[in-house]
């Protein structure tokens, strides 16, 4: 049986540094590493696989079987699954024949799957979907080809980063699922993630960094609940089962920033995305909007901005319909927080320069900087491109920029689904205070619903039929 350690290693990259005196990992063992960002978590995977990051410096072992390991292990025994599967997967070449690949020359003998159809029906994709390039498959699909993959390769380890994050409650269940195969061929699982919901379905053992050190670890049912250090206390707070309830919001005269009445939209004429909608949001008011992912959710907010115009039914703003005049004249003030924060910025520009556009007065720097503090950034990241800052990070910047163009209607497309847990709250909080002070509508999406239910005044759902419903939790 095969055995991975780490033993004396020092890593940094920029301002991260993370001291491991000793991990040890076996086959058969599912290990899941917790801690907020920052920690050190995905510095650790890189210095495991082989596959450092940019800048990253490392002193000390690792080790297979008791000896330092003599080359980088991602070549043949550790298969990584990388925190966003699209850019592990060529972008212009069907993920099928991606597979296929992995099977000629990757693959593990004792594999029962001995053809991309039959591992690919194995992690629930069909022949139609092997025929799609990356970019036409759900985020959650993506991953599921990557498992494929692992599932597959000649690997004593996989060490999968962040597996879960953005998915919906669905797509993530079945990813649990998924990863509960990799016991069975021998392999060891190594779980990178902010999740501790993900890491009580899967771990064995559990491994809590915080302030670049180990601060705890142990067995996963004693780690969660009999909690030693303040790292684990702080994670275990920061769920947002542990949220406390967000006060009500005083009753206001009835005011709808946008409303929607009998809305019906599609791409085809047969089975609409959206029927027959009606919903109307209030200034100061947080809607929460839920549904799996492929339900319409981002297509709903987009017709709310005028984006996308409905098939049939009425869109209005302040009370009147919508007109091109009208959109003109308000567009600055109906805003989107994306999903995906990458797309919120010019790659080519410094963050700085941005944000200059946005606050040229030394009132909104203020209000930058304030909000800046608040969500944890520092100054010197304004210096960066955004692909030099990470993924938690940017999307922090996205909610600042978002905010400083003073919306009266937001649209916050899952907001935090690519912050841990910490994070998350306080950048929800933030986005709630600023409704609140300035009688701004907010749409929130998320396929969160514990988060929708601690946060917004009133829940809608969308089912896969497209129609829209209020839920009740009386």
């Amino acid at each position: 049986m095969h055995c991975l350690e780490a033993r004396n290693l020092k890593l940094s990259a920029g301002q991260l540094s993370l001291d491991v005196p000793h991990l040890r990992f076996k086959q058969r063992k599912t290990c899941c590493v917790v801690g907020r960002s920052g920690s050190g978590k995905s510095l650790l995977a890189a210095a495991l696989s082989g596959l450092p990051v940019p800048g990253m410096a490392m002193t000390g072992d690792v080790c297979l079987n008791g000896s330092p390991a003599d080359g980088p292990l991602w070549k043949d025994h550790v298969f990584v699954l990388p925190q966003e599967p699209a850019l592990a997967l060529n972008p212009t070449m069907p993920v099928g024949k991606q597979l296929a690949e992995v099977f000629r020359w990757r693959s593990d003998p004792a594999c029962s799957c001995k053809s991309p159809g039959a591992i690919s029906a194995e992690v629930g994709l069909d022949q139609d979907d092997l025929k799609k390039i990356p970019g036409q498959l759900s985020g959650g699909m993506q991953q599921r080809i990557m498992i494929a993959m692992a599932l597959v390769a000649r690997a004593s380890f996989v060490i999968a980063d962040e597996p879960t994050k953005g998915l919906d409650g669905g797509n993530k269940k079945r990813i649990i699922d998924l990863f509960g195969r990799f016991r069975t061929p021998g392999r060891g699982l190594i779980v990178i993630t902010h999740d501790l919901e993900v890491a009580s379905a899967l771990a064995n053992d559990i491994i809590v960094l915080g302030d670049g050190h180990i601060a705890e670890q142990g067995l996963a049912s004693q780690v969660l609940t009999n909690p030693r250090s303040e790292a684990t206390r702080e994670l275990i707070r920061s769920a947002p089962q542990n949220w406390p309830t967000a006060a009500a919001t005083p009753q206001k005269p009835h005011c709808p920033v946008v409303r929607l009445e009998d809305v019906t939209f599609g791409y085809r004429r047969t089975n609409p995305i959206l029927s027959e909608a009606t919903m109307e949001i209030d200034g100061g008011e947080i809607v929460g909007l839920l549904g799996p992912s492929g339900s319409g959710k981002s297509t709903f907010g987009d017709l709310c901005l005028a984006l996308q115009k409905p098939q049939s039914g009425t869109v209005q703003w302040f009370g009147s319909d919508l007109n091109s005049a009208l959109i003109r004249k308000r567009r600055k003030k109906f805003q989107k927080l994306f999903q995906n924060p990458v797309t919120s910025f010019p790659p080519n520009l410094v963050l700085r320069d941005v944000f200059d556009k946005l606050t040229p007065q030394s009132a909104g720097a203020n209000i930058r900087t304030e909000l800046m503090s608040r969500l944890g950034l520092t100054d010197d990241l304004l210096l960066r491109r955004p692909d030099q800052v990470s993924g938690g990070e940017l999307q922090r910047l996205a909610i600042i920029r978002v905010l400083l163009a003073q919306p009266s209607f937001l649209v916050c497309d899952e907001p935090s689904s690519r912050l841990d847990m910490s994070i998350q709250r306080l950048a929800i909080d933030v986005i709630a205070e600023y409704s609140s002070q300035f009688s701004s509508a907010v749409l929130l999406i998320s396929h969160n619903e514990t988060v929708l239910r601690k946060r917004a005044n009133r829940v809608f759902e969308i089912s896969h039929e497209g129609r829209l419903s209020l839920k009740s939790y009386d």
